[in-house]
């Protein structure tokens, strides 16, 4: 995947330059120019209002806008130093449909932007912006969490070998430190209805037969996948393991240390739209680490298994 043109969401808050960070280094990859957007808040008149406080709140707004401005002429200029070429757009809107526009406009392939979820136990990873952005986005998104300076050293694809999935594993390797292992995982499950089939007994029911014929698919198609990537550039190592795929990829994620989880999504891009599935929303809202989301086909697409 070749990336040209980087959208960075910039609140200018502790989160967003830590993306901002990771922007810098990926952009760095790839000699990519960074185009820095600044959603603004809508200051449009507050009903039933005096003309005394009206100016009040248009002197306190005018002065956040210069402190704003300030902010990302700061990080423009540093950038700079980088040796990037770097823009400033600043517009005022929803800052998930403000992002979506300009990385249209703009052909973008990525859109990076950073997460005040919480971590732990109650983490959620997902607030408004992101959520809406992905949404509402025509290309990438990498929703940062925590700090970062270097493009990802322990990714995590989660596959279920769609041509979607697929596509995640190809545009991982835009974000990754050049030769790093991709761990690619694939969460398999009997059909439904098998666990009733111990209760038949072995002999009126090989449940053992079905198991085997899901785990020799699921092999067949890691092999296929590791053939057909192999001049990626990145060793790649699939594992196949029993459970919820949600739940087998965000405790694979914490128990291995990764810092990157990418998942492929399948359904349609634009407003109003629901782009994610059931696993890869559960995925992506209780991931320890950051996440890549990457357009897959339309609704219906149908996996390779």
């Amino acid at each position: 995947m070749a990336v040209t043109t980087i959208v960075a969401g910039c609140d200018l808050s502790p989160p967003s330059d830590a993306a901002l960070d990771r922007t810098v280094a990926i952009a760095e990859l790839h000699k990519a120019k960074i185009i820095i957007v600044h959603a603004q808040a809508d200051d449009a008149p507050i009903a039933e209002i005096d003309n005394e406080m009206l100016a009040q709140l248009g002197e306190v707004s005018a002065a956040v806008r210069v402190v704003e401005a300030r902010g990302l002429a700061e990080r423009m200029a540093a950038i700079q130093t980088r040796g990037l070429e770097v823009e400033v757009v600043s517009r005022v809107g929803p800052p998930g449909e403000v992002l979506s526009a300009v990385a249209t406009e703009r052909d973008a392939e990525l859109i990076i932007i950073g997460t005040h979820g919480h971590t732990g136990i109650t983490r959620f990873l997902l607030g408004s912006t992101a959520s809406s952005t992905i949404r509402h986005a025509a290309c990438d998104v990498l929703v940062c969490r925590g700090d970062g300076k270097t493009p990802f050293q322990r990714p995590l694809i989660a596959t279920d070998f769609s041509p979607a999935s697929a596509k995640a594993l190809t545009h991982t390797s835009a974000v990754c430190a050049p030769g790093v292992t991709i761990h690619v995982i694939h969460a398999w499950q009997l059909p439904a209805g098998s666990w009733g089939a111990s209760l038949l007994g072995q002999a009126r029911f090989p449940w053992n037969t079905v198991r085997d014929a899901v785990l020799d698919s699921a092999k067949a198609q890691a092999d296929k996948l590791s053939a057909e990537h192999a001049a990626l550039g990145h060793p790649i190592r699939v594992e196949l393991v029993q459970g919820p795929p949600a739940s087998v990829i965000t405790e694979a994620a914490e128990k291995e240390g990764h810092d990157l989880i990418a998942v492929g999504a399948h359904g349609h891009r634009g407003v109003r739209r629901l782009l994610l599935g059931s696993v890869a929303e559960s995925t992506i809202r209780h991931s320890p680490c950051s996440v890549l989301v990457v357009h897959g086909g339309p609704v219906g697409e149908p996996a390779a298994t």
